[in-house]
């Protein structure tokens, strides 16, 4: 068998699902799927895999699928998966999905985090670590009207910011080294919906830049974009996490899956409107808008081929991020009294060494 072809010989997660509704829908109804639960529908499909020759490997992702995932997709989409003989399953995030304890429990081989997500998984006894990062520098921004723009700190002082509270603990650090005082801010809570900012009910907006810079500019909005990076809060984002114990027990499935998805976001950065367009077609929600799509697909460059990764490639990761994040927590208190983490213990880079130098496909 060519290995071109070996991910076709599997059913996709979709029709995988399509065959589990009608044995229901056969043996009893809707009681009868319902009684399939998503473990077992898990455990079919590592079976077929592994009767195929191939190792399985189980992607929880931090959103829903579009182009931010465009390398897995790419990976899927250019028979990089199948070239190292691996069934990769994606599996849709959104703002309620536990990343960390999906993984930490076994549920999902791979995740995605970020270096201060891991100090609070050390914390509370998850043993994770990173082994790659997809995202050299971090999109996340506070988005503010052009004609009235928020350019650092200090020109918040005296406006109504949107932001999440978890991102408001580091911003109170930033400010106490500033000697800025909070209640000069009027910080009020948002999600991920972008319409307060532009209907002038608060004077910026925090989320990630790649996903809503191309919403705002679709709906007449041009906004002006302060980086967390550029305020001295420098992050990996979509960093993949595993636990530790599995990726130190087969550290080759992951140097695979790794390397594929070098590969896939290689090619995803070669062409971006391309991917953009066949993501669409073929992986995400119906209705996503293939414009914004294109949009948010041709600033990735920006976020996945800068820093490190001009040297070493993508998905590079390394420890002066996870110190940086250490010393944050620190300062925020964070940390209980006593408890020590080592650099060493949130990030591995054997994996993506590995993958990077060995870029062969496995016989």
């Amino acid at each position: 068998m060519a290995s071109a072809d070996l991910g076709h010989d599997l059913p996709s997660r979709r029709e995988a699902l399509r065959r589990v509704a009608l044995a229901g829908l056969l043996g009893g109804g809707v009681a009868g799927v319902a009684a399939l639960s998503a473990r077992a529908l898990d455990r079919n499909w590592r079976d077929e895999a592994s009767n195929a020759g191939l190792a399985s490997v189980t992607h929880q992702l931090g959103w829903l699928k579009g182009v931010q995932f465009g390398g897995c997709f790419m990976a899927q989409e250019k028979g990089y998966f199948a070239r190292e003989r691996l069934a990769v399953s994606y599996a849709a995030g959104g703002p309620t999905t536990d990343y960390r304890t999906l993984v930490s429990s076994g549920r999902f081989l791979v995740s995605e985090s970020d270096a201060s997500e891991l100090i609070y998984a050390r914390i509370q006894g998850q043993p994770l670590v990173a082994f790659a990062a997809v995202f050299q520098r971090s999109p996340a921004a506070f988005m503010s009207p052009a004609a009235r723009p928020i350019r650092s700190l200090r020109d918040m002082v005296g406006r109504t910011i949107g932001v999440p509270n978890v991102v408001l603990a580091r911003l109170q650090i930033l400010m106490r080294r500033q000697r800025i005082d909070p209640e000069t801010i009027n910080f009020v809570p948002v999600g991920t919906d972008a319409s307060m900012l532009v209907s002038g009910q608060i004077d910026a907006y925090y989320s990630f830049a790649t996903t809503a810079v191309p919403t705002l500019r679709l709906r007449g909005f041009e906004p002006h974009v302060l980086y967390l990076s550029d305020m001295g809060m420098p992050d990996y984002a979509q960093a993949l996490i595993a636990r530790r114990d599995q990726v130190e027990n087969d550290p080759d499935l992951f140097v695979r899956y790794t390397r594929a998805l070098i590969d896939g976001w290689q090619a995803m950065m070669a062409d971006p409107a391309q991917a953009a367009a066949v993501i669409v077609e073929k992986y995400a929600l119906p209705g996503t808008d293939i414009r914004e799509q294109v949009i948010q697909a041709r600033m990735l460059r920006d976020f996945v081929l800068v820093g490190d990764a001009l040297d070493h490639g993508p998905l590079w990761i390394a420890a002066p991020q996870f110190e940086t994040a250490l010393r944050f927590a620190r300062d925020a208190g964070v940390l209980p009294e006593g408890f020590k983490i080592d650099v060493e213990s949130l990030l591995t880079q054997s994996i993506v060494k590995a993958a990077a130098s060995r870029p062969e496909a496995v016989a």
